[in-house]
């Protein structure tokens, strides 16, 4: 059933960017409260991402989002979608002022990303295939689609060799996270995962929730901090 409750959270914050620093995360409190309260009413997180101005936005449920100061467009598009009752699947951001928006099974919004970028995922929105997830961390991205298959430009080749080995053994890949020094991580099946360079205490969580049971849904990287949802609705980070 299709939630229409959703957080939106607008504040005019200025962070001044420099290309050369890790983009820190305006109003982290904020963040954390506003996962707090969407993991406490047992909504799935679906999807966290952050720009280059530092500003964060949340998907979460099937339409519900929340954000602080997004672009114009942006903002317009969700709540046009929020109003449609149209699922909202994945987002992030590109460069200065660019951002990928994934809606239903494959449908895609975009503002200002590279033509490489908006080429693959044209071609395949107009096979019909269903996208499942997008990251992309500076000149590099990846696009998840129907489980096995995905677009990718630039990114690790240990990345690309796991991805092809998954495939080969029939393996069902549900997220991939791109972060510094060519680092990602890949989850798969319902409790599998595999990485490069990642935190040491990230990796240490994973291990620990896997142990215990639960099963893992989505990563995100946020410069220097890190989200790990589980169980369709918890999370753990080092915000």
């Amino acid at each position: 059933m299709k939630t229409k409750n959703f957080l939106l959270v607008t504040a005019f914050l200025i962070f001044f960017y420099s290309g050369n620093a890790q983009t820190k995360i305006n109003n982290s409190e904020l963040l954390k409260s506003e996962l707090d309260t969407i993991s406490k009413q047992k909504l799935p997180i679906v999807s966290v991402a952050l720009n280059q101005q530092g500003n964060w936005i949340i998907l979460y449920g099937d339409i519900g989002f929340s954000f602080v100061s997004m672009p114009a467009k942006l903002s317009d598009k969700l709540d046009t979608l929020n109003k449609k009752q149209i699922p909202l699947k994945d987002i992030d951001f590109v460069n200065k002022s660019g951002w990928v928006l994934l809606a239903e099974d494959n449908a895609f919004y975009s503002d200002s990303i590279p033509e490489n970028l908006l080429s693959g995922l044209k071609k395949i929105n107009q096979q019909g295939k269903i996208i499942k997830c997008i990251d992309i961390y500076k000149d590099r991205d990846v696009v998840l689609y129907t489980y096995k298959s995905y677009y990718q430009h630039n990114t690790p080749s240990l990345l690309k060799k796991k991805l092809s080995d998954l495939k080969y053994r029939n393996q069902k890949v549900k997220n991939v996270a791109l972060t510094k020094d060519d680092g990602w991580i890949v989850l798969y099946a319902a409790k599998g995962f595999s990485y490069h360079n990642i935190p040491v205490a990230m990796s240490t969580k994973i291990k620990e929730l896997v142990q215990n049971g639960s099963s893992l849904n989505k990563v995100f990287f946020l410069g220097e901090k890190w989200i790990v949802v589980y169980d369709n609705y918890k999370y753990i980070s080092n915000l």
